[in-house]
């Protein structure tokens, strides 16, 4: 039996197991969620823009006024529609700095933008939104700490060599990752879900990394493919 030790909870795991078989996945979440309250409490905005479905179950329980919401990924895209939070999700956007761009053509200049996202997220689409005349809410709704797995087996399998491959899906998760087992050494293929994730992997001293097209499961095993035979 082959392994893919995946940075994820339980539950977001095994939404990959399909893509991924017949490599049996082990989830191995490395960090936690931890929400800044009453971030968004109070805030009016024509256009709110969500990038991950954290910022989606935030804005559900916040009830903040908006005339347009615009999302990104499948994953925030299916949040939105548990919470019935109707939004624009382009077909063709992968991350916060294309749905900005995407944004710009719709036309942005003079409103109200808000922004809730992670604490240590990426600034580039606020910037995108600014420099396109856009009045940006720049709010801080939640942040990522690290966190000690319940489950052992994740840790064990990439130190033993027993793991194929190491999925992880976001740049906090290589930093936690880290602090438990050595990158540099483990023999596990090392499968990140985006390029700046893939960049916090090399930053750890992993010279091959392999980068999923797309931000989906079907995009990870791509990645996978490139360094380890699974079916297609």
């Amino acid at each position: 039996m082959a392994f893919a030790v995946l940075t994820r909870d339980v539950a977001d795991a095994q939404a990959y197991a399909s893509a991924l078989a017949p490599l049996e996945i082990v989830a191995m979440p490395v960090t936690r969620t931890v929400e800044v309250p009453g971030a968004l409490a109070g805030h009016v905005a024509d256009i709110v823009v969500v990038m991950s479905p954290r910022a989606a179950h935030q804005l559900a329980k916040s009830g903040v006024e908006a005339g347009q919401v615009w999302a990104v990924g499948p994953a925030t895209k299916r949040a939105l529609e548990i919470a019935k939070l109707r939004a624009t999700v382009p077909a063709d956007v992968v991350d916060g700095a294309g749905l900005a761009r995407a944004l710009v053509k719709a036309g942005v200049r003079g409103k109200r933008v808000l922004v809730p996202r992670a604490e240590e997220g990426r600034t580039e689409p606020l910037e995108i939104l600014r420099a396109a005349g856009a009045e940006v809410i720049d709010v801080v709704a939640y942040r990522t700490v690290a966190a000690v797995p319940d489950d052992p087996r994740g840790k064990h399998l990439l130190e033993s060599g027993q793991a194929a491959v190491c999925c992880v899906f976001a740049p906090s998760q290589v930093t936690a990752l880290g602090t438990l087992v050595d990158l540099a050494r483990i023999s596990a293929k090392l499968c990140a879900i985006g390029e700046t994730t893939a960049q916090a992997v090399r930053a750890a001293g992993v010279s091959e990394v392999a980068v999923a097209p797309s931000p989906t499961p079907e995009g990870m095993a791509q990645a996978v493919r490139s360094v380890y035979p699974i079916g297609r």
